[in-house]
């Protein structure tokens, strides 16, 4: 493909047009589904009437422990299952 030439740009650009007035409506329409569902969410979750779930936690039960890296190229992150052995008055398990 000869890139220098203007007729090749011509050719690319015309196809890049009819691409783009394919998929942008498209595009549009997911992007104005998304914000309904997030102003939906919102509406739900500030309304008063949303309650998150309450988790009951006993001892002896066991629970994943997640760690996430301090920074994007540390690779040591995962899931480590560990026991409960006490549950404190302030809610703070200890495992």
């Amino acid at each position: 493909m000869d890139l220098d030439s203007p007729t090749t740009w011509a050719k690319v650009i015309v196809e890049r047009v009819a691409l783009f007035r394919k998929v942008m409506p498209m595009a549009m329409e997911n992007l104005s589904i998304a914000q309904h569902q997030g102003t939906l969410w919102y509406a739900h979750t500030q309304g008063g009437s949303y309650k998150p779930k309450v988790r009951q936690f006993d001892v002896v039960d066991f629970v994943y422990l997640q760690w996430q890296p301090n920074d994007t190229l540390d690779t040591s992150f995962g899931f480590t299952i560990l026991r409960i052995k006490v549950i404190r008055l302030s809610s703070v398990l200890e495992l």
